[in-house]
């Protein structure tokens, strides 16, 4: 005699079903975010460096999927399956997926509540003091050599997070290059927004191979607001290994026009073979010359030594897993701050409690669940 169906532990239905509940979650969450981001810039997160809490979510899933399967294995340890309706006739497994389906969105519109959406009313002018710094992100494919603790891309955007971290009221954009250069994000104070663009930086943004770094000066150059009378840097992460152009004249120039350029040199100068890997992650070797022996990229630091002193500038040397950016950050701070005055979403309306309300809601209705199913005595 088998169990009736609503007796039984629907384990792999359960984790089929949440697996698909994630993906459409996560899916709908970041489609909604970037189309916000584009569509109503005066909705923003007041708590948005917090969005990793939301990972809690897909860990609750494994968890419960964990306990559900031991209590399978309880279940089946004290009687055979065939008498789970005669040992226990009011229960009902099935409500388990139910009632945890209830807890994790409400667990999900807490989590988004502690993000805190919040809505501006009016636009209008915000002065601030500060300077105007372009960053140029070498991303040849020579930035995927892992001597440096990881990549060297990998190494150089976390530090360009550390850098964006400690500026209060300056202005950055970013360009990222390789055999060309291109305007990444323009020159803002949305710091927000230009981690957003860097995230999605990787080394097959260019399709033209190499390194011009004199190019990329010039793009960082003509991407200031020439009508601000912030004082301008330029920051460039790169290894050096330049073979496209002169960069030490572009650098000449930018200094002709009263912009310091600075370099940050990825690398070592002993080198490291350049890693190849499949479209799902997984290492294919290294890549190779015409001989079929790896190719090993090493870091140029005279010539970014050169650069740094044409700009005016200062030269520090990424170490195993950290880039000291303390002389760059010393050199803003030796600028003159200039005040400037942007547009900016002012008169926020935070959301945080209808998220709660939410939340509340779904407590209910795991509650609810239980009267509804409570078995009943004879």
């Amino acid at each position: 005699m088998n169990p009736p169906n609503h007796q039984k532990f629907k384990v792999f239905s359960n984790g089929v079903a949440l697996a698909l509940a994630e993906v459409i979650f996560w899916v709908a969450l970041f489609v909604t975010y970037y189309s916000i981001k584009r569509i109503a810039p005066n909705i923003q997160l007041e708590n948005e460096a917090w969005w990793a809490v939301l990972f809690i979510l897909p860990l609750s899933s494994a968890i419960f999927l964990w306990g559900l399967r031991q209590k399978q294995r309880w279940a089946k340890t004290l009687a055979d399956e065939a008498l789970w309706p005669d040992l226990l006739p009011f229960w009902r497994p099935q409500l388990h997926g139910w009632r945890f389906f209830c807890w994790r969105m409400a667990l999900a519109a807490m989590l988004i509540g502690i993000l805190d959406l919040k809505v501006g009313a009016r636009l209008r002018e915000v002065k601030s003091e500060g300077v105007d710094l372009m960053v140029a992100l070498d991303v040849s494919t020579s930035m995927e050599a892992e001597d440096t603790g990881s990549s060297r891309i990998d190494l150089a955007k976390q530090s360009i997070q550390r850098l964006v971290n400690a500026l209060d009221g300056d202005r950055i954009g970013l360009v990222i290059f390789a055999g060309d250069a291109f305007v990444q994000c323009p020159i803002t104070t949305d710091y927000g927004a230009l981690k957003l663009f860097l995230d999605g930086v990787t080394t097959d943004l260019v399709p033209v191979q190499g390194t011009a770094v004199g190019r990329a000066i010039e793009v960082c150059t003509q991407s200031f607001d020439e009508e601000s009378p912030a004082s301008k840097m330029v920051i460039v992460f790169t290894d050096g290994e330049n073979h496209e152009d002169d960069a030490l004249a572009m650098a000449e120039e930018a200094l002709t026009m009263g912009i310091g350029v600075h370099t940050v040199g990825m690398g070592s100068t002993s080198g490291a073979p350049i890693p190849l890997y499949d479209r799902f992650g997984r290492s294919r070797g290294f890549k190779t010359d015409a001989e079929g022996n790896p190719i090993v990229t090493a870091l140029d630091d005279a010539t970014l030594i050169q650069l740094a002193e044409v700009g005016n500038g200062t030269y520090v040397q990424a170490g195993n897993g950290f880039v000291n950016i303390a002389p760059i950050l010393g050199a803003m701070n030796a600028l003159t701050q200039t005040e400037t005055a942007t547009v900016a979403y002012t008169d926020f309306t935070h959301h945080f409690h209808w998220f709660f309300l939410i939340a509340l809601i779904f407590i209910f209705a795991e509650g609810a669940l239980n009267l509804t199913f409570k078995p009943r005595m004879a």
